[in-house]
């Protein structure tokens, strides 16, 4: 290259980055040139960090500081949506709730920077072991929620399973020894076990606390709660 200009992506707060521009010719980019380069870039640097403002105030305000996933508020709105989505064209969709066992215990005892470090791990686990199309929420406190679109009873359990097998492989180091956790999971699966979200939330809530009364450590469906009902029956 015989001329070479680099112009940075400045700001009044920060820098972004550079504009590098090259051309074979020699002294292609006289002080004119420059000036109205320097303009240019100096809008485009005002666009990126706006768009970048922007996308972190998005950012926040749907998604759980702690953990990174999305929140509660995102939650109900995402679900509202898959659902409404499933029922128009004769879909199933899959819930998963899931809490961690003990966890008030694991604050007790090593205290809650240690919890938040159980949350998070077990957050990212989650998030790794679920689908690409999956949404992966933090509920609340030490209850997680995975919406599964276009996913029956059977498939959305296997799912659950290997959630619960990974994290009972999870092990921190701690001050006070090496912490593992287990996870209790309660499914439920659009339409069967709630036409409506809010009768798929509790259904798989029921399921989830049915795991938790009968040892923890456990994925429940609510297809097989039905089971034994109708063989009472």
């Amino acid at each position: 290259l015989a001329s070479l200009k680099v112009i940075p992506l400045r700001t009044a707060q920060k820098v972004l980055g550079a504009v590098v521009l090259g051309s074979r010719r020699p002294g292609a980019y006289g002080p004119e040139a420059v000036r109205q380069l320097e303009v240019v870039v100096m809008q485009a640097a005002e666009s990126i960090y706006r768009a970048r403002l922007f996308e972190q105030t998005e950012r926040l305000a749907t998604t759980d500081g702690l953990t990174g996933l999305l929140n509660h508020r995102t939650f109900q709105g995402r679900l509202d949506e898959h659902v409404a989505h499933a029922e128009r064209y004769g879909k199933k969709l899959s819930l998963i709730l899931c809490d961690i066992d003990h966890f008030k215990s694991v604050n007790d005892t090593y205290g809650h920077p240690v919890g938040d470090l159980v949350l998070k791990a077990v957050a990212r686990t989650l998030a790794k072991e679920a689908r690409t199309t999956d949404l992966v929420a933090r509920y609340g406190g030490e209850e997680f929620a995975v919406v599964m679109p276009e996913t029956d009873a059977a498939g959305a359990l296997v799912i659950a399973e290997r959630i619960r097998e990974r994290v009972a492989r999870l092990a921190l180091d701690t001050e006070q020894g090496r912490l593992q956790v287990t996870m209790s999971l309660g499914v439920a699966t659009f339409p069967a076990d709630g036409a409506k979200k809010a009768a798929l939330v509790e259904r798989a809530d029921a399921c989830l606390y049915h795991a938790k009364r009968h040892g923890r450590n456990r994925s429940v469906a609510a297809a097989a709660l039905r089971a034994p009902a109708r063989a009472a029956g």
